[in-house]
């Protein structure tokens, strides 16, 4: 399958993101929307077989975002996201554990990312723990050849790293690049010409796969988390 319906409705709304045009425009959003979710319908196929049986349970609905934008606080009135989203989780979109997200917009915008975003305050105080212990199991997972075909490493995000080392740790700790995040996430580039193959979906379920040893490591820690907590 390709996401050529969708590409092409994600750059009209770009250069039109306004009510009027897309009350107009309507009848395409819902055949692009549906292009997104048998793609996302795929995926999930995909990762009941290879990942969790759990992702059996889920539809497409359950995992995409609203296109509508929340303009409350905004000072970026236009009404409409100018990209579809959707995340990858037996629990669903609204999850706070490690997870699959993908985004996709045009023009070489698009992007796979898995890990945790904003972990909770315990979450985040284990994972450091965890690094701290053990950074040897995180970095075999980052030094992996499958792994390394795709991502390089916790990504850098704006505001995502500390300037200094977290409180109770040293400035010299050995590890305290990967003790500075604060979100742990790896991302990877998807290409407009990849999601106009007719094999898009095998892409990107193996750019999933080859992440998913580091969602194992960050769900481990979840569970251990979850054990001190209660």
């Amino acid at each position: 399958m390709k996401l050529t319906l969708t590409l092409k409705f994600l750059n009209k709304l770009h250069q039109s993101n306004n009510r009027e045009w897309f009350k107009e425009n309507k009848k395409e959003y819902e055949t692009a929307k549906e292009e997104f979710a048998v793609l996302i319908t795929t995926l999930l196929e995909h990762f009941t077989h290879k990942i969790n049986p759990a992702f059996s349970t889920l539809t497409a609905k359950e995992c995409i975002f609203r296109l509508n934008r929340d303009v409350r606080f905004s000072k970026d009135k236009t009404p409409y996201k100018t990209y579809f989203s959707a995340v990858l989780h037996p629990e669903g979109r609204k999850t706070l554990k490690p997870m699959i997200y993908l985004h996709i917009a045009p023009n070489n915008n698009s992007f796979l990312a898995m890990g945790v975003y904003q972990p909770e305050k315990n979450y985040m105080k284990k994972i450091r723990e965890e690094i701290d212990y053990n950074a040897e199991e995180l970095k075999a997972i980052f030094d992996k050849k499958e792994f390394k075909n795709y991502f390089e490493g916790f990504t850098k995000m704006e505001n995502g790293v500390l300037k200094t080392a977290p409180r109770g740790y040293p400035k010299d700790h050995p590890n305290i690049e990967l003790l500075r995040f604060k979100h742990f996430v790896i991302q990877k580039t998807i290409t407009d010409t990849a999601l106009l193959s007719d094999d898009i979906s095998t892409k990107i379920a193996q750019m999933t796969l080859a992440g998913q040893p580091l969602n194992d490591w960050l769900n481990v820690v979840w569970e251990e988390t979850e054990e001190i907590e209660n």
